[in-house]
């Protein structure tokens, strides 16, 4: 596990509370927020990427499952900002590395998929957060920290993108020439390094493809 773990785990925080506090300046005050929720609908359209119906054939749709894990990422950070939302944004912060930071280091075995996807949405439903469990289905997945980083940064910028598209006033186009947005930052990720201008290559990428109106 790289040695930057920690800043980057800090900077993926940071990130975060910038992107929460854009669509609501006070979430971190905000009750209303369920992130645990999310997590639990989330984890429910990973279940169904994967396929759990015995009654039909299904093929495991891999890059969408990992994308479902970062969106899925998204909500437990901000959980867990929240959790120590009674002290300041740097001590909330720190607070949330240093539990993660663990789980986040240690080698896990690949389990099963599914069962663990249960325990995650189970968890998530009594307002747990599910540490063991998101680690080891992103190692049933073959789904690295660096990955997770990478897609963090691009469903980031894909967040921002819908913003500053109308996603709040509803006029935001989400299926672009027959494909959703998710499957268009798929193909921006995979034609970019992840090095500092990742975010900026991947916004320009975004737009490129985006319809004119």
């Amino acid at each position: 596990m790289s040695a930057q773990l920690p800043q980057t785990l800090r900077q993926m925080f940071e990130m975060q509370n910038k992107l929460n506090a854009a669509i609501n300046e006070s979430w971190i005050n905000d009750d209303s927020q369920d992130w645990y929720c999310a997590v639990l609908v989330e984890g429910a359209e990973m279940i169904d990427h994967y396929g759990w119906k015995w009654w039909k054939h299904q093929t495991p749709d891999i890059e969408q499952v990992q994308l479902e894990l970062v969106d899925i990422w998204h909500f437990l950070m901000s959980a867990e900002l929240k959790r120590h939302g009674d002290v300041s944004l740097e001590k909330a912060i720190d607070a949330s590395v240093a539990i993660w930071l663990p789980y986040l280091e240690q080698s896990v075995e690949k389990g099963e998929f599914l069962s663990l996807a249960k325990e995650l949405v189970g968890q998530a439903a009594i307002s747990q957060m599910p540490y063991q469990a998101f680690c080891k289905l992103m190692s049933a997945v073959d789904f690295t920290f660096g990955d997770l980083y990478k897609w963090y940064i691009g469903k980031n910028v894909l967040n921002y993108f819908r913003q500053d598209h109308g996603y709040k006033d509803g006029s935001y186009i989400k299926v672009w020439h027959g494909r959703e947005d998710n499957e268009h930052l798929a193909d921006a990720l995979k034609a970019h390094e992840c090095d500092s201008a990742l975010g900026d290559n991947v916004y320009q990428s975004l737009k490129d493809a985006y319809p004119s109106k």
